[in-house]
């Protein structure tokens, strides 16, 4: 009976090709915009993209997430230093300033103030130039992924910076925040005369521990005993992103589309699923005929829905993989982060497509009279 199932359902290629299409549609829209929506939510997180071999992340009371932060006194750096556990603090500053090139033109950059001396949250990647030549006064090294923005700066050029002369030593590569603005990294010595907010310029303290020591009572050490708010690396990262999905419309935004898509899913599969059961109604009435069981009947109707499902599934799945390629790139504007989480979390709207469309099927044959085969 499987085999007259199959038979049945691959024996009308139209009917059948417009079922798989639609519900390939649906996964495919579903399974794309999620994974747009989680690397909308990694790259909200920023610095943490790139900054490694940290413990704790220091900033004032009351910080949100990693982009709202309010400067640090150099005090409180020094006390940092000195608690039971820390090995080192240093001086992190990641704030918006105005770049301007020589024709005049001008474009907002995210600058980033990392330790001279440390080099702690240095670019991941040096693309050229040498990242010790960032110890030089009034140096800066510029982001390759937004070069655009810069026509005609290369190594050995020159621009302002907030009014201030900085020199191109370098081109790395970086992950850039949601905002996609050019990263600029230089010393926090020379942040200070880059940023707006001069002096005030450092807005995060990165902290590495002793071996052995526990991070959550560090923690919870640096909030009490200096009021700082004090966040381990990976707990950053994910108040960052329940930030933007609970306190921005993105979340919401991404939401209606991939409702959407659901919507878009059932009501193509339960339609076309529905007619495609009426055109083989004739042959359901023959098997009821000839005394085929209920029961037998429900099986042959969900093998054909589970058949259609699950091709449907892997041809969505897989458009939606190779779509997400190009917003792997380092330099990707349309980012995109497709886990394996995503493609196993997949199948669920696929499942509930299927089975609200088979048992409105099954309801039908179910209810079939088999006098209509000698009408």
């Amino acid at each position: 009976m499987n085999r007259i199932a199959l038979a049945m359902l691959f024996g009308r290629p139209g009917r059948y090709a417009a079922m798989v299409c639609g519900l390939s549609f649906a996964v495919l829209l579903m399974t794309q915009q999620t994974a747009i929506f989680l690397g909308v939510l990694i790259k909200s997180t920023g610095p943490l993209q790139y900054v490694g071999n940290v413990d704790i992340w220091v900033s004032t009371q009351h910080t949100k997430y990693i982009n709202m932060a309010r400067s640090i006194r150099n005090q409180d750096l020094y006390r940092v230093e000195s608690l039971p556990g820390v090995a080192w603090a240093e001086p992190f500053c990641s704030a918006k300033s105005m770049a301007e090139l020589p024709d005049g033109k001008f474009h907002a950059v995210q600058l980033v103030g990392i330790d001279r001396s440390t080099l702690v949250g240095q670019p991941p990647m040096m693309v050229r130039g040498k990242l010790s030549n960032l110890r030089g006064p009034d140096t800066v090294l510029l982001d390759a992924s937004q070069r655009g923005c810069f026509p005609g700066i290369d190594v050995g050029d020159e621009l302002r910076l907030n009014g201030q002369r900085a020199r191109v030593v370098g081109i790395c590569r970086a992950k850039t925040d949601i905002l996609s603005r050019p990263l600029v990294f230089t010393t926090h010595k020379n942040a200070v005369r880059f940023a707006p907010t001069g002096k005030h310029a450092m807005n995060w303290m990165l902290v590495k521990l002793k071996p052995g020591e526990n991070v959550l009572r560090v923690c919870q050490d640096i909030q009490e005993q200096l009021h700082l708010a004090a966040f381990p690396a990976d707990k950053l990262r994910w108040i960052t992103m329940k930030y933007i999905i609970s306190e921005t419309a993105i979340g919401l935004n991404f939401l209606m589309t991939i409702l959407l898509g659901l919507l878009v899913g059932l009501v193509i599969s339960a339609a076309t699923f529905n007619q495609f059961t009426t055109d083989n109604l004739p042959h359901f009435a023959v098997l009821k005929a000839i005394g085929t069981r209920s029961s037998t009947l429900v099986r042959m109707v969900l093998l054909q829905g589970v058949t259609t499902g699950l091709i449907s599934y892997g041809i969505g799945v897989g458009l939606a993989a190779l779509v997400s390629l190009p917003g792997r790139a380092p330099d990707a504007e349309l980012t995109s982060h497709f886990p394996w989480q995503l493609m196993l979390g997949a199948l669920a709207p696929v499942v509930i497509c299927v089975v609200i469309s088979s048992l409105v099927s099954i309801w039908r044959v179910v209810r079939l009279d088999p006098v209509v085969v000698f009408q």
